[in-house]
C-alpha cells in the first residue's frame, strides 16, 4: 500500500485570486471544494492539476515543488 501523499497549502493560490470564492471560480470548482482544500491541504497530484488549470507550473505556486515531488517519489 502506498503511503499517504503529502498535502500542500492552498494559500498561495488563494492569495493570487484574493478569496477562496475567486479561486474556485477560476478553477471551475465549487467553493466548498476549494474550502476543503484550504482546510485539509491539497494532495500533490491535485496541486499539479490546479496550478496547470490556471496557467501556472506548480513550482510557480509552491517554491519547494520539486523537493516535495522527490520526497513523495522516495516514499512510494
Amino acid at each position: 500500500m502506498r503511503p499517504a501523499q503529502q498535502r500542500l497549502s492552498l494559500e498561495p493560490l488563494v492569495a493570487r485570486y484574493g478569496t477562496v470564492s475567486g479561486l474556485a471560480r477560476a478553477l471551475g470548482v465549487p467553493r466548498t471544494q476549494a474550502s476543503h482544500w484550504r482546510h485539509q491541504g491539497v494532495p500533490l497530484d491535485t496541486a499539479d492539476r490546479l496550478a496547470v488549470s490556471v496557467g501556472l507550473h506548480p513550482c510557480e505556486v509552491w517554491e519547494d515543488w520539486f523537493v516535495l515531488c522527490d520526497e513523495d517519489a522516495e516514499a512510494a
